[in-house]
């Protein structure tokens, strides 16, 4: 669609996890305008991919160093200090496949590219040194670019990358980061502080589906239809075993131990609610990733759970991130280990809890501080099992309280998303 708006997401984005949807459908209600939008993003497929108005690049074809899982340690610290060098002296490599005159075979890049009103990078943790490159290169090329969402600074390496990130916040049209931990690690390399914006993360902004559509999708599973027929509050769970907030779980664990703990302790959480409140639980599918699927870490809750097989559902139907936002929207309460599972139930008012640990800055930065519910994340690393679940527990009966604070909030949040719309688009 020629008259289309494109939007060029400059990152690594597996598009299978419905939160990093969740930024893109963000994005496009960001800056559409009730125009048509086209997303391009880079995901690993070995060809260029169409999923609906989203065109999926192949990630090698740009990026040597930003998601790829074959670098560790001393090696992905090797490989940023490099590309940090070669950008720093003109040398763009991969990154020149972004435009005119790169390898031929991504001649379907460098027409999206051209189209491209925005040129984005940053989004979630993913900002590196690479992202710097596309920001020159997208302002030689004349477009509006910058930072967006980003929730990594400059943090190691200050090295090598002081230089090349000072350059990048000179030429970027905007510096937008999702908490504040992040943006003022950046603050000494930026020449003009003013640049630098926290704003909340776009999938704040994603409108969900209709609520007819949720409940399509919910009336289909028997156990969750009779729940609601009983009239027994539904609390959605997210739970998940990757990422930081499964690795600050008892980090003394490893490996099949960790993971029986981890599923033991929600277990008796959700079980506290069902023989307490009657709560029916119905797990979400927030990320169907090949590894790390959150439906088979849902079958490990469940296994561990005492209620009865008729208290609690797994949701295996695979949810476009404005479903799930929706069928979020539809839920008493909200038991969440997915930092976006956390960012769609503030945006629809849905009461919660985060489970979460004091290293997961992501999640204390974005749900407890921008959004001001510090009292509903509770540190699975410093608090045991047995207060946790009296914790949950309390919050659960307050749920009617915090549904009204969550107004006051998502009004608060729209106000700023609205202020970062006026900034990207600039004057």
């Amino acid at each position: 669609m020629d008259n289309a708006l494109h939007i060029l997401v400059a990152d690594y984005v597996p598009i299978a996890n419905k939160g990093e949807e969740a930024i893109m459908r963000g994005i496009e209600d960001m800056l559409s305008e009730g125009r048509a939008v086209e997303i391009g993003l880079f995901d690993d497929v070995p060809q260029v991919i169409r999923r609906g108005n989203i065109t999926v690049f192949p990630r090698d074809w740009v990026f040597r160093f930003e998601g790829n899982a074959a670098l560790s340690g001393r090696r992905r610290v090797l490989m940023q200090a490099w590309i940090a060098l070669q950008l720093r002296t003109g040398v763009c490599g991969p990154l020149n496949n972004l435009v005119p005159g790169g390898a031929t075979k991504c001649r379907a890049l460098q027409q999206f590219f051209k189209q491209s009103q925005y040129v984005l990078v940053g989004h979630d943790g993913v900002f590196c040194v690479e992202s710097c490159g596309i920001i020159h290169l997208a302002k030689k090329h004349g477009k509006r670019a910058g930072i967006l969402g980003a929730s990594t600074g400059i943090a190691g390496g200050r090295f090598y990358k002081a230089g090349l990130y000072r350059r990048t916040m000179d030429e970027s049209d905007f510096c937008i980061f999702r908490e504040q931990h992040s943006c003022e690690s950046m603050r000494p390399v930026c020449r003009n502080p003013i640049k630098l914006m926290v704003a909340p993360d776009p999938a704040f902004a994603m409108r969900p589906d209709p609520p007819e559509a949720a409940r399509e999708v919910l009336e289909r599973e028997d156990r969750y239809r009779q729940a609601k027929q009983a009239g027994r509050p539904v609390v959605a769970v997210t739970v998940l075993e990757k990422g930081r907030v499964y690795a600050g779980f008892r980090p003394d664990l490893r490996g099949p131990a960790k993971q029986q703990a981890h599923a033991s302790s929600l277990a008796t959480i959700l079980d506290g609610l069902v023989a307490k409140y009657g709560a029916f639980v119905l797990f979400l599918p927030h990320s169907v990733e090949e590894t790390g699927s959150d439906i088979v870490a849902a079958g490990h809750v469940a296994e561990q759970m005492k209620a009865a097989s008729n208290d609690y559902a797994i949701l295996k139907h695979d949810c476009s991130a404005r479903l799930l936002k929706s069928i979020v929207r539809e839920c008493d309460f909200l038991v969440g280990e997915r930092t976006h599972s956390l960012i769609g139930s503030v945006s629809v008012g849905t009461p919660f809890v985060a489970l979460t640990n004091r290293q997961d800055t992501r999640t204390h930065g974005i749900i407890g501080r921008m959004c001001d519910c510090q009292t509903q994340i509770i540190d699975m690393d410093v608090v045991g099992e047995r207060e946790t679940t009296q914790r949950v527990c309390e919050l659960f009966e307050q749920r009617e309280n915090m549904g009204r604070s969550l107004e006051r909030i998502r009004g608060e949040l729209s106000a700023r998303i609205d202020e970062a719309v006026r900034v990207i688009k600039g004057p």
